[in-house]
């Protein structure tokens, strides 16, 4: 089974990448079906399709282009097919515009058999319009970027996927409406220009159509919340780190940061990491040779501001943003009474009023738990954390092990692996050591057995006896565990 778990993370991606491919291949056709009878069903009752056609055929199109049911068509189609081209471009949305541009193909196909689109389309008389609506398209969705490209740029068409949503949610919405309600509206003659004279009204009260309600409603659901997450760019969580004074929340921040960094360099993207100059400050600060622990506790009334993004994933990559405070740990016997309200506004600080802000806005809170607590059986100085959980609403939790090199070591010895290379493994053995702690059992048991991730910096002891951070040739420190920890942010 945990073989099984192992590859499903691993290729979580791809099979999310066919999952899709078949989702769209299977609503694709039924899609076209309830176009293609919204479209007729319109035209009989003088629904709200037809009189929007017809309004952009003769009101429009009609005094620029010319008077043709298709222009408006070709349109729809040069907006689209413009929209679409954008997010082709877009490198984070490079794979979800494939899936689209079959969805599309298969769908017209669909309509084809059925007389529509692409039977009636004749391109030389429709070009104008296919290459207006193309050009809007274009527009609207910030092609300009396009020519004002720098190497430096991210190109990033949020625009165009938002615009690309809406129009293809609303059509699908219309065509539901039109099939499965009848409502007062205009009945239009056939062959009239757009004359508001000549349009009769309707006075027929609202009746529902059943037959069928039920699937054709299952098709639009699923296409709507198939293309809702195509044009998703960001992830829904909000990270923010919580822990005892010297537990190392300011180096676990700096180690995720760092970690995020060489993937950038990997991806040989050009996204952003968008660091606080506090976080860099820091980071600053730890680069330089001749240090050693540059990042001290924090001093009470001290508070910086930690913050970086990076992208998670290669098929549908996402930017998810990690950000907290780095406050002094005494405020985190403050937390619980200022949480729950039983302190004073009045009698909080600014540091105070930030934590309470920051726990109520996350949507996860990062527990740190001090491993060289627990092996120099130190008071951890967690039983805050139990309150905060009660007190925290609709908030997952994650427990992280910081300084876990003291643990590294015992597992070398007793089990004869390297706890970098064989990280799963040094994982269970840090859990089963962890929780022999009875507070830390009851933690784990109180965030749902979720299971503690341990990081660390890789260390020695120096002449003095103190534990500095192990340097590589170009002389950067050297982190385990960050790697798997952005993955499992990524993936919440």
């Amino acid at each position: 089974m945990d073989n099984f778990i192992q590859y499903l993370q691993a290729n979580r991606e791809k099979l999310t990448l066919v999952g899709y491919l078949g989702v769209i291949l299977a609503v694709a056709l039924p899609l076209a079906d309830i176009l293609a009878e919204a479209w007729e069903t319109s035209l009989e009752q003088g629904g709200a399709m037809n009189i929007m056609v017809r309004f952009l055929r003769h009101g429009v199109f009609g005094y620029i282009i010319s008077d043709s049911h298709q222009i408006v068509v070709a349109a729809f189609l040069g907006l689209y097919f413009g929209l679409l081209i954008l997010m082709t471009i877009d490198p984070k949305k490079r794979w979800q515009s494939f899936l689209l541009w079959i969805g599309t193909i298969v769908g017209l196909l669909g309509l084809q058999s059925q007389g529509f689109v692409l039977p009636q389309f004749d391109f030389s008389e429709q070009a104008p319009g296919l290459l207006g609506g193309f050009v809007v398209g274009v527009a609207a969705g910030g092609g300009r970027k396009l020519i004002e490209l720098r190497q430096t740029v991210v190109l990033e068409f949020r625009r165009a996927s938002q615009i690309l949503f809406v129009m293809l949610a609303s059509l699908a919405v219309l065509a539901l409406v039109e099939i499965h309600v009848s409502y007062p509206g205009f009945r239009v003659p056939a062959g009239e220009a757009f004359d508001i004279a000549a349009y009769q009204p309707r006075n027929e009260e609202i009746a529902f159509n059943q037959d069928g309600l039920l699937f054709n409603t299952a098709i639009v659901g699923v296409f709507i919340v198939t293309t809702q997450r195509f044009i998703r760019y960001d992830a829904d969580a909000d990270f923010f780190v919580l822990g005892p004074r010297a537990s190392g929340k300011s180096l676990f921040l700096i180690g995720g940061y760092l970690e995020a960094l060489n993937r950038s360099r990997a991806r040989s993207t050009n996204v952003p990491l968008n660091p606080s100059q506090d976080l860099m400050s820091m980071v600053s600060a730890l680069d330089r040779r001749e240090t050693e622990w540059i990042v001290e506790a924090t001093g009470r009334g001290q508070v910086n501001f930690l913050r970086f993004q990076y992208i998670y994933g290669s098929v549908f990559p996402m930017n998810v943003q990690m950000s907290g405070m780095d406050y002094a740990g005494e405020y985190l016997g403050l937390l619980p009474d200022a949480i729950t309200g039983l302190t004073d506004e009045d009698d909080m600080d600014n540091t105070l009023r930030r934590l309470v802000d920051g726990v109520e806005n996350a949507d996860t809170l990062i527990f740190v738990i001090d491993v060289e607590r627990f092996v120099n059986d130190e008071p951890l100085d967690i039983s805050e954390y139990f309150s905060i959980i009660q007190a925290s609403e609709r908030v997952d939790f994650v427990l992280v092990a910081t300084k876990a090199d003291l643990l590294a070591k015992e597992f070398e010895e007793e089990r004869g692996l390297d706890s970098h290379i064989y990280y799963e493994e040094f994982t269970e053995y840090v859990n089963t050591r962890l929780r022999q702690s009875e507070n830390i059992d009851a933690l784990v048991t109180e965030t749902g057995n979720r299971k503690i991730h341990p990081v660390y910096y890789q260390t020695t002891v120096n002449e003095s006896g103190d534990r500095v951070p192990i340097r590589d040739e170009s002389g950067s420190v050297m982190t385990v565990g960050f790697d798997e920890f952005l993955d499992k942010m990524g993936r919440m």
